[in-house]
């Protein structure tokens, strides 16, 4: 009996853990609205629900490496929740797609890299708006820095529009580090953490 709850114990720890990595890996969640009559304005959220969502990885595309449809554009992620009407193979102009999610920051100054083609805006919950380009423009590189009062996690949201014909470009960046992209040292964090409790279980079974 002793063993069989052990071996359910480590189980249940392995699936924990497969869900946490899992999650943390999901990245950050995006909404695209397309044929967009106010696509010239980021600040504007569009009306209605949006024509599909995705997961993202890593903000960073750009249309004259990919290609300029919404599947090519964005990486060919895994879209859900679509519309009748969402076309991921269709022109990627006027599309709006509002990215939401967290990014690590240390306390004090952190470096902020946002290239962009058309407009864009950007929140920092407890900070503030501190990215407001919501016009249409050429490919422009925005650099700024941001003091945060403490390290931690912080919520965000992303806000981008494409209009005006290709390309298409949006770069999210902190500290020289892709936001949405699976940190190395959470997974090494993640692992180190399930070992220490496949070791802490196994050294009461020997008990």
């Amino acid at each position: 009996m002793h063993k069989l709850a052990l071996r359910t114990a480590l189980a249940v720890a392995a699936v924990l853990l497969m869900t946490v990595w899992t999650s943390h890996a999901a990245g950050v969640l995006a909404e695209i609205w397309q044929n967009v009559l106010t696509a010239t304005n980021a600040s504007v959220v569009p009306s209605g629900a949006p024509d599909a969502e995705f997961y993202t990885s890593g903000i960073n595309y750009d249309s004259r490496v990919t290609g300029y449809t919404p599947n090519l554009f964005l990486s060919n992620p895994g879209f859900f929740n679509s519309s009748q009407t969402f076309n991921p193979t269709g022109s990627l102009d006027n599309a709006y797609i509002r990215f939401t999610g967290q990014t690590y920051l240390n306390a004090g100054v952190n470096t902020f890299f946002v290239p962009h083609d058309d407009g864009v805006t950007l929140n920092i919950t407890g900070i503030g708006m501190v990215l407001n380009q919501p016009n249409p423009t050429s490919p422009v590189t925005t650099t700024f820095d941001v003091t945060a009062p403490s390290a931690g996690l912080y919520d965000f949201t992303l806000q981008y529009c494409e209009c005006a014909g290709p390309p298409a470009v949006l770069e999210f960046a902190v500290n020289s580090v892709i936001v949405g992209v699976p940190e190395p040292g959470s997974a090494l964090l993640l692992s180190a953490g399930g070992f220490g409790l496949l070791v802490a279980l196994r050294r009461r079974r020997r008990k």
